[in-house]
This record gives C-alpha cells, sequence and structure tokens, in this order.
C-alpha cells in the first residue's frame, strides 16, 4: 500500500520548527513523520521557499478522483474497509452502495476505491497515534521588581468539608513572596471568564501586572490545534497591555506550585465551611493576614511578613479600575500581536474553515485544501491564501470587538 502524505500546512510546520531551531531529527520526533520525509520537505524549501511546498497538481492533494465523490462516499469506503480490513475493492464497492441505498454504477470504480486506500497506509488498520507537534514555550525574562510577572495555577477537585469539591485558582508574584490571590469555583466549573474577572479584583487592588505567566490550560489557551488561534482571554491580556507567558514546565512556573499546598494549609485544613461563599471570604482573610502579618523566609524576607520586607509591592505599576477598563483597552496592540501569527486551515467540504471558534467561507473552489490564514492590522481583516501563496480572500474578523473580548458594554 501507498503512504499517507503530508499536507501543506503540515509541511510548512516543518519548515517553521526548522527556522526555530530545531533539528531535522528533532522535528521528526515532534511530528510523528519519518526523518527522511521531512528532511526532504526542507531541502524543498530550502531549494525552492515556500512555493515548492504546494503540490504541483493540487488534485491529488485533495484525494485524486476521489475528490469528485460526496463526503458520504468516501466515509462509507473508508469505514467498510477499516470494519473489514480484508475486503478488496470488488467486495467492498457493492457493499457500499448498499449502505448508502445508491445504485452501484454510481459508486467509484474498483481502481479508484483501491488507490483512495493506499493513500491512508497503515492507518486503515491500527490507530494513528501522531504526536501533536508544538514549539516549546520559551521561558520569559526574569522579573527584577514586584509586579513584573504574576505566576498563575489552578489546583482542582480540592475536597472541602462542608462544600465538596472545589476549584482553586492560586496568583502570586514571582519576584517577591506576596500572594496575589485565591479565587474558588464549583469543581469542573471555571470558564476563561471567570478567570477575567478573577483578574479584575487583582488588578484593582494591586495594578496591571506586567506578565501573567500560566501553563496551557485549556481555559485560558487553544491547544487543539497546530496553529492555534489566541484565546479571548489571552487577547485580553494583550488588549491591556500584559503579555502572557506560557510556563515551558510545571517547574518554572513553581511559585504558583507551592502556593497551592500553602493555601490548603492555611484555608481548607481542619476547616469546615457552610458554603463557597465563606470559603472565599475566609481565603481572602487568610490572604492578607498572610502577606501582612505572617512571617516568611521567602526572599530577602528575613522573618518579616513579605509586604513589610517588599512595601513598594503596595504601589501599582500601572493603575487600574474596572471602569477604566475600556480606556486602558487597546485594539491596536490586539491587531499588532495577531500581525505577528499565521495559522494554516483546512477547507470543509462545503467550502467553509474554522478560525478562533468562527467559521468562514472561502469557497467550494478550495475544498478539501488547506489555506493560510494571516491578519493585516492596516484593513483590520484576516487574508487567506491558497497553497501557493497567492491571496484569495479577505475576510472581516468575528467576535473580535473590544465588546467581544472584554465582554463588557461600549464605555
Amino acid at each position: 500500500m501507498g503512504q499517507k502524505r503530508t499536507t501543506v500546512a503540515e509541511r510548512n510546520h516543518f519548515v517553521d520548527l526548522k527556522q526555530a531551531g530545531y533539528t531535522i531529527p528533532e522535528i521528526a520526533e515532534e511530528t510523528g513523520w519519518s526523518f527522511e520525509c521531512v528532511r526532504y520537505w526542507c531541502r524543498r524549501h530550502r531549494d525552492g521557499g515556500r512555493a515548492a511546498l504546494a503540490p504541483p497538481d493540487g488534485r491529488k492533494e485533495r484525494g485524486g478522483r476521489m475528490s469528485t465523490f460526496l463526503g458520504v462516499v468516501r466515509f462509507a469506503c473508508l469505514r467498510i474497509k477499516k470494519e473489514h480490513p480484508g475486503w478488496g475493492a470488488d467486495v467492498a464497492r457493492p457493499r457500499m452502495a448498499q449502505r448508502l441505498d445508491r445504485p452501484e454504477e454510481t459508486m467509484p470504480s474498483v481502481s479508484t476505491i483501491e488507490q483512495y486506500w493506499a493513500q491512508f497506509g497503515d492507518r486503515l488498520y491500527q490507530r494513528h497515534t501522531k504526536r501533536r507537534p508544538a514549539v516549546k514555550p520559551e521561558p520569559g525574562p526574569t522579573p527584577q521588581a514586584p509586579h513584573e510577572r504574576w505566576q498563575a495555577d489552578f489546583k482542582e477537585w480540592v475536597p472541602v468539608a462542608g462544600v465538596g469539591k472545589v476549584d482553586v485558582l492560586n496568583i502570586r508574584d514571582e519576584f517577591t513572596p506576596v500572594k496575589i490571590g485565591s479565587f474558588v469555583y464549583p469543581a469542573g466549573q471555571c470558564t476563561g471568564r471567570d478567570v477575567q474577572a478573577a483578574l479584575r479584583q487583582a488588578f484593582s487592588q494591586w495594578g496591571l501586572c506586567d506578565r501573567f505567566q500560566t501553563d496551557q490550560d485549556k481555559r485560558l489557551v487553544n491547544s487543539n490545534h497546530d496553529h492555534p488561534f489566541p484565546t479571548l482571554f489571552q487577547l485580553w491580556l494583550v488588549g491591556l497591555g500584559v503579555a502572557h507567558d506560557l510556563a515551558p514546565s510545571a517547574q518554572a512556573n513553581g511559585c504558583s506550585e507551592r502556593f497551592h499546598r500553602t493555601w490548603h494549609g492555611r484555608v481548607v485544613l481542619g476547616r469546615t465551611f457552610n458554603d463557597l461563599t465563606q470559603l472565599q471570604v475566609v481565603s481572602d482573610e487568610e490572604l492578607d493576614w498572610m502577606n501582612r502579618k505572617l512571617p516568611s523566609r521567602g526572599r530577602d524576607c528575613n522573618g518579616r511578613p513579605p509586604l513589610t520586607a517588599y512595601p513598594e509591592a503596595e504601589t501599582p505599576r500601572r493603575t487600574y479600575t474596572p471602569d477604566r477598563e475600556v480606556e486602558l483597552f487597546s485594539m491596536e496592540r490586539v491587531y499588532q500581536y495577531l500581525a505577528t501569527q499565521h495559522w494554516w486551515r483546512r477547507v470543509t467540504e462545503v467550502g467553509q474553515m474554522s478560525l478562533g471558534s468562527q467559521r468562514y467561507g472561502i469557497g467550494r473552489a478550495y475544498a478539501n485544501q488547506d489555506v493560510k490564514v494571516t491578519f493585516d492590522p492596516e484593513h483590520a481583516e484576516f487574508v487567506v491564501e491558497d497553497e501557493r501563496q497567492e491571496t484569495i480572500k479577505h475576510l472581516t474578523p468575528k467576535n473580535l470587538t473590544v465588546a467581544d473580548i472584554t465582554d463588557l458594554p461600549p464605555s
């Protein structure tokens, strides 16, 4: 059987990783493709640029003659082979017609079915477990003053007497031992909008931090695509001028990880609460006491409470109040941030693609093709290029206004 083909998006991803400093063996390990495959396409790019990554025959990339048949026909063709790997195309063809309740003569020919199966190789017989490729996040600069960077992390499904299971979002300043805030939610129910609300409280008390570091929590970051579009939460931080750092490891987010143990020991252990509201009140009181009264063994505290050792932490680097948020928020920052990125997407059979949880029409002429999307900050629009880097569409962004991102009414 033939081998599965790489898509144009995957070939470009090889090149992106190569330009980011990865070696060919590392790219092969990350993406699940062979060393020879990765090397071949990297050399194609070296000799001919990005244009050399597009297939010479777009029809072959879309599935050959099989691309002229409806998706239900192609699906039935693959499903039957998965269910009955021993069947040949001559046996499967009449069964496809029977399953779809259509005349056999309307089905693909035996040779077309065999060629279509050959494209998928062993994936028709065993589950394909290719690892999702991802460029490892780089650590941001080490903070040199209070509120230059906060670390945040969720501790999930924490049992609390009288309340049940809760999730807690703990936020701590990285340069000092100051605890920024702890926010509790019913287990499994916190969303990105809830984190926005929590940060509004923290910003109101401490001012805007320069950088906010988290792991790749699905409430905050899209991680279901090789070229993920930023979440509304990430765009919200950008609009406020707060950089979002992704911790490259759990150790790099160690301040917030250690804070979990402190919070549990000071707030939860040995106590019973009436409800979630009381738990939040007690948590706020304990954090204030830890910051202002509890002797600390943290950096340069020498047994003094954190805010005694670092009184400058009570002075905001940039002041924030909720009623000024729309004034502080800059769509220009969001546009410039988006302009540094690109996104590969596969156009569906009906000529649509998905970007940022929104559907956009590209045109049936590009069905089953990979397209590259960039953002033009001058005109505030997405620019779509086909596999040969020719512009085919300009799109007005959906769900990308100040009100959409902040979830606040216009001022």
